[in-house]
């Protein structure tokens, strides 16, 4: 076995534990998280998928800043929200604008192996970490569309462990939208 295909089932299996913890609205997830964006960053570095690489640092202290916002969001009983249409229009504007940019850097001054797709999963992976952070209900749906285009990426560059695992991740995703919208409508929150 090498340390690469072992980089990826563990970071694999931390992803999965994560990802079930959360969609039970369970804050012991955000560790399993971190450690799976931790693992990544060294993976995706070696397999020269810069965009991913940087996303999972990303991720990784997104992971610290979730631990923290749902601690407190604990002990002020907070749950589930939702945005507005407005503020999706708005946030994937500018995150298409963001994922432009980086395909044109990407581009022009790396050797990244698929810059167009990488470049798109890493800007809306940025808007989609941020939104499961702060317990938006939408993050399910935008994690699906990420975790498909993800295991096509992942399956072209012979990362096969990763791109089962977001064949996976997708599929999590349906139950976890669905567990946060009974989560959401015990609990309304204002829309924002």
């Amino acid at each position: 076995m090498t340390i690469s295909l072992l980089l990826e089932i563990c970071a694999s299996l931390s992803s999965i534990v994560y990802s079930l913890l959360l969609m039970r609205e369970k804050i012991a997830g955000w560790y399993f998280g971190i450690l799976a964006s931790v693992l990544s960053i060294i993976l995706f570095y070696h397999t020269r998928l810069y965009a991913q690489s940087l996303i999972s640092i990303y991720y990784a202290g997104v992971g610290v800043y979730g631990l923290i916002y749902w601690i407190r969001a604990k002990q002020r009983h907070e749950h589930i929200h939702r945005w507005n249409a407005m503020s999706h229009i708005k946030f994937i504007a500018l995150f298409t604008l963001i994922s432009c940019i980086t395909y044109f850097l990407m581009k022009t001054y790396t050797d990244a192996s698929s810059p167009m797709l990488d470049a798109f999963l890493t800007a809306f992976g940025l808007l989609a970490s941020i939104k499961e952070a702060r317990k938006i209900l939408s993050s399910w749906v935008y994690w699906f569309i990420i975790n498909l285009g993800s295991a096509w990426l992942y399956y072209s560059q012979d990362l096969t462990v990763y791109a089962i695992l977001m064949v996976v991740y997708a599929g999590i995703c349906i139950p976890g939208y669905l567990s946060w919208l009974k989560i959401y409508k015990t609990h309304p929150v204002v829309t924002a």
